[in-house]
């Protein structure tokens, strides 16, 4: 799933070394693209513990990929909110991965994966 990530969200490209990257790659460069987009090193930190540093990595991947209009206060506020859904285990990374392959489409019936936060969500 690395080089898939990279495809679907290409500012994590200038931040790699080569263009078929490891998770630990794609956590070094998605921390790197959390600076440009605004997300504080406190809130990167918050997320890689309730969500894990790759799914975190993977949340950072998907706010760069979504277009400025998307966001109503800015990406770092969005990226926020996805922490917050993660803690309370409501956030589906796999879902909006679904969306962002089928190019902004909903996906048609959920798949049920869900961040694993340990709280039991």
């Amino acid at each position: 799933m690395p080089d898939e990530l990279v495809r679907l969200a290409p500012r994590l490209k200038p931040y790699l070394q080569r263009p078929s990257p490891s998770w630990p790659e794609i956590v070094e460069a998605a921390d790197w693209l959390r600076s440009e987009l605004g997300i504080s090193r406190p809130l990167w930190g918050e997320a890689c513990l309730a969500m894990g540093r790759e799914c975190a990595a993977v949340a950072v991947a998907l706010v760069s990929a979504k277009p400025p209009a998307h966001f109503r206060t800015s990406p770092g506020g969005y990226f926020h909110g996805m922490v917050a859904k993660a803690k309370a285990g409501e956030l589906n990374l796999a879902r909006t991965v679904w969306g962002l392959r089928q190019g902004g489409a909903r996906p048609q019936r959920r798949s049920g994966i869900r961040v694993a936060t340990g709280q039991g969500g």
